[in-house]
């Protein structure tokens, strides 16, 4: 079976106040999610924060948190974190690790060797959570004979998330699961599952089970056109994010107009809230889900039709005027009908 993963972009909950996170929480798993994820955007609420919350007013779905990094944070922080939360989950938890980027001008992080980075970050911190005792020496990061003294009891499944090319085909060689980010075409999807299997192919037959994840930010609404408005900011921040790398946007044939360019030369990523006019339809449409509830069941339909697609999530935005509770209320209600289509191609 498909599995079916909720998160939720920073922007998307800003105004939700922690007391009521749980209710949200336990709302995603009366819906019938697999998984949900709490994002990692700096400086907004704290992801391993609201994960605890969510494990406190849950019992059966899996608590994730995308993504950490090796820039800001040392990978035996994140263990430990980490392995705290899955003791208090029974084991729910899985995390995604990647390249990171928002807050790191604030902190005065630059990023170097980032493929390098983030595999060192993934494999100390797969160790440390088996028990492992690690010594590892890189730019970003340094561990000298670190090891936890609280284990998680279950095995915690892992991911790696990246657009790129050679960051991908790295995940395919290490991780549990690779979390493919912001390609919603069939053909960014199909370009990005082919460099995962070429990292998968130098797998072991037995260490080559590995899960693919195609992850969109998606917006759902009544109305198409609020719906593709409610993308624009979200993909703004992705372009910044992956500043000065356009690989991902020319590979979809595209481009970013030169007025969005000179906002997101400046590094301020405040401005982008002023900016999400300059995304174009064309952008929302390769790398976003936006539309009717309907309309995503075809999208997410015609994404997976091809195989090699294990897991979906949806990270959901709000269109304008909508509320975060009609935006996931209505999510939710697309959930069964999804289920459905899914089942039956993949019976088919």
């Amino acid at each position: 079976m498909t599995g079916l993963h909720l998160g939720f972009p920073s922007h998307s909950v800003a105004d939700v106040h922690m007391r009521d996170w749980g209710d949200l929480a336990a709302a995603t798993e009366r819906a019938g999610f697999d998984v949900l994820w709490h994002s990692n955007e700096r400086f907004f609420r704290e992801m391993f924060v609201r994960m605890t919350v969510s494990a406190v007013h849950t019992t059966s779905i899996m608590l994730g948190g995308a993504v950490a990094d090796g820039f800001s944070t040392n990978p035996a922080l994140t263990a430990q974190s980490l392995a705290t939360i899955a003791e208090l989950a029974d084991g729910r938890v899985t995390l995604a690790l990647g390249a990171g980027g928002s807050g790191l001008p604030m902190m005065g992080v630059t990023r170097s060797a980032v493929t390098d980075t983030v595999r060192a970050a993934y494999e100390s911190i797969a160790e440390m959570l088996a028990g492992a005792t690690v010594t590892r020496q890189t730019p970003a990061f340094t561990l000298r004979g670190a090891h936890l003294r609280v284990l998680p009891p279950k095995t915690v499944p892992l991911w790696i998330a990246s657009r790129g090319k050679r960051m991908l085909e790295m995940a395919g060689t290490v991780a549990d699961g690779v979390m493919i980010a912001s390609q919603a075409s069939p053909t960014g999807i199909a370009r990005s599952l082919a460099h995962v299997r070429r990292g998968v192919a130098s797998r072991s037959p037995e260490a080559a089970d590995v899960r693919t994840m195609v992850r969109v930010d998606t917006c759902v609404h009544d109305d198409p056109a609020l719906a593709r408005e409610g993308c624009r900011l979200m993909i703004a921040k992705l372009l910044w994010m992956s500043y000065p790398d356009r690989r991902f946007v020319t590979d979809a044939g595209l481009e970013v107009s030169d007025e969005l360019e000179r906002v997101i030369a400046t590094r301020d990523y405040d401005a982008l809230e002023a900016v999400p006019h300059l995304v174009s339809d064309e952008m929302v449409e390769a790398f976003c889900w936006a539309g009717t509830p309907e309309q995503l069941i075809d999208r997410v339909s015609a994404a997976t039709e091809a195989g090699g697609v294990t897991d979906v999530g949806f990270w959901l935005l709000r269109a304008p005027g909508q509320t975060l509770m009609e935006a996931h209320t209505l999510m939710s209600r697309t959930l069964p009908g999804l289920r459905q289509r899914l089942d039956m191609e993949r019976d088919q």
